[in-house]
């Protein structure tokens, strides 16, 4: 017996039309979904001054910072597109921060990054490969910068 035959032409492409509408729309909004996230966890600062960030120096300038994932963090210049990349720890608070901002620790040798804010899902980086100077340092003296990110 042939089921295939009791199915009109008709209704095969209408079926066919609706599995690629599905599928059309499934995308679009898997991409819609994976651009709204990329945008939470990228923002653009100016830093007024040079600063180091696990012992790479970074002249005052304007800066891109992407989250690429939970454990990789990336500062580009926008001015010369010279960029690295950090290894990080990030940690999620139940509270959204009020805003985007970098967090640096200034001492006698300058200012180091530490701690990388994105506000709109609450979470923290810290840069997971720090001089133990420069932990021992943000436990005992200077003090703390924030800049905020657009």
């Amino acid at each position: 017996m042939n089921f295939g035959a009791a199915v009109s032409p008709a209704m095969n492409h209408l079926k066919t039309r609706f599995a690629f509408f599905a599928v059309a729309m499934v995308a679009t909004l898997g991409l819609m979904n994976a651009r709204s996230a990329y945008a939470q966890n990228a923002s653009q600062v100016t830093v007024p001054f040079a600063f180091s960030a696990n012992h790479q120096v970074f002249p005052a300038g304007h800066y891109r910072v992407t989250r690429e994932s939970d454990s990789y963090l990336i500062v580009r210049s926008t001015e010369t597109g010279v960029g690295a990349g950090f290894l990080v720890r990030t940690t999620r608070n139940l509270e959204a921060a009020p805003k985007n901002s970098l967090v640096f620790l200034r001492d006698q040798r300058g200012y180091h990054l530490l701690t990388v804010r994105f506000g709109q899902g609450g979470l923290q980086t810290d840069l997971a490969v720090q001089p133990k100077s420069e932990q021992e340092i943000a436990k005992t003296t200077g003090v703390s910068t924030e800049i905020g990110m657009n």
